[in-house]
């Protein structure tokens, strides 16, 4: 097991499902807290040797871990690899970013660039280390992209146009990031905008009906060119843009 402020990797012997919660337990026993620390499934993945990594998101007594956002460097970003990328892809691209950013190089050596790319590599050739991340990466992506404070919102025209736009800036995000793999599915982005499956039925449609996005298989999402356009000509693509302007649940006012 890894842990990190606000998450784990473990090794499981089942698959475990997303949303899943948890318990975690010592194997001396009790923690050195004397308590078993919660938490929920952020993702799991099978191993080559038949086990799973899971990504543990992980609860504290006072509530969800608090998420360290623009404080927190993507290791991806840094070693310019998809976050769904091998171990072998991982040490291949950093063998050949360490030639060139290393000091030694007079050409396009960095000090600082070399040592944040060894710091990326060496989070991410760790599978444990490398979940921890994982969740915690997924976590702050999550709170950007954040529109619902809770699971119902006062309708209307405003959110419906909120909702439209938190779209377009998810998938824009994941077609700028992972251009190989632009899709996003329908689960990932109830998760991820915190907008229930039924509240995105309309605004997809909207989308579709305009040529901004696709659907794939399996309920996959992706931007198009239009939607690409449209994303930058209204300034929707920009998380902080979503961000600033929540919507608040009917509920709690």
């Amino acid at each position: 097991m890894n842990a990190a402020d606000s998450g784990v990797g473990v090794r499981v012997g089942l698959r475990l499902q997303a949303g899943q919660a948890v318990l975690l337990e010592y194997a001396g026993g009790e923690s050195p807290a004397g308590r078993r620390p919660k938490g929920r499934v952020a993702w799991c993945r099978a191993l080559s040797d038949g086990r799973f990594l899971a990504g543990l998101a992980m609860d504290t007594e006072e509530g969800p871990s608090p998420i360290a956002g623009a404080e927190m460097e993507d290791h991806y970003e840094i070693l310019e690899v998809n976050p769904s990328a091998s171990f072998d892809t991982i040490h291949k691209i950093y063998r050949i970013l360490a030639q060139r950013l290393h000091p030694d190089n007079p050409d396009t050596g960095s000090d600082e660039a070399f040592k944040r790319l060894v710091k990326a590599y060496q989070v991410l050739s760790s599978p444990e280390s490398r979940a921890s991340f994982d969740v915690r990466r997924n976590q702050r992506e999550a709170k950007h992209f954040q529109l619902f404070d809770a699971a119902s919102a006062t309708p209307g025209l405003e959110s419906e146009q909120k909702k439209r736009s938190g779209i377009l800036a998810l998938l824009y995000g994941r077609r700028l990031r992972s251009p190989e793999k632009p899709l996003v599915t329908l689960h990932e982005m109830e998760q991820l905008l915190g907008v229930p499956r039924e509240h995105l039925e309309f605004p997809l449609w909207y989308l579709r009906e305009q040529g901004w996005i696709v659907r794939g298989d399996n309920a996959q999402f992706s931007i198009t060119v239009k939607g690409v356009e449209q994303a930058e000509i209204t300034g929707t693509w920009q998380p902080a843009s979503i961000q600033s302007s929540r919507l608040i649940a009917a509920a709690s006012k």
